[in-house]
């Protein structure tokens, strides 16, 4: 697990905010925290609570368990875990049914698209 002292939170939180392009001030008003926050836990002045790690993950729309994995509070896991746990929380987010109906059925076409490429890769 990381200490306080590890770089790793700060490195993946910056990351986090350079894919969809914030600033800090960006991240702190859609966590609801101040610039501050965001200030010292990018330069290492600060670790991170679990209140704060919810907010972060509630802004970046992630599952709380990959901030909590970000900080050191839980193992690391493969890729293809944190994938999943990723699609799994982005559905949850769907409520209405026919949107899930849809997301269902894009899964399904992508799986099909994916099963005849493989099937005329054999040919």
């Amino acid at each position: 697990m990381n200490t306080p002292k590890d770089p790793i939170f700060s490195d993946w939180l910056l990351a986090e905010m350079n894919k969809r392009q914030w600033s800090q001030s960006d991240l702190a008003r859609a966590a609801d925290l101040s610039r501050a926050v965001i200030n010292k836990l990018l330069n290492e002045r600060t670790y991170p609570r679990p209140t704060t790690l919810a907010a972060i993950a509630r802004a970046f729309k992630i599952p709380v368990e990959t901030a909590y994995r970000a900080a050191g509070l839980l193992p690391r896991v493969s890729e293809p875990e944190s994938f999943e746990a990723e699609i799994a929380h982005k559905l949850s987010l769907i409520k209405e049914s026919h949107r899930k109906a849809t997301a269902l059925r894009l899964l399904k076409a992508l799986i099909d698209e994916e099963e005849n490429e493989q099937a005329g890769r054999r040919k």
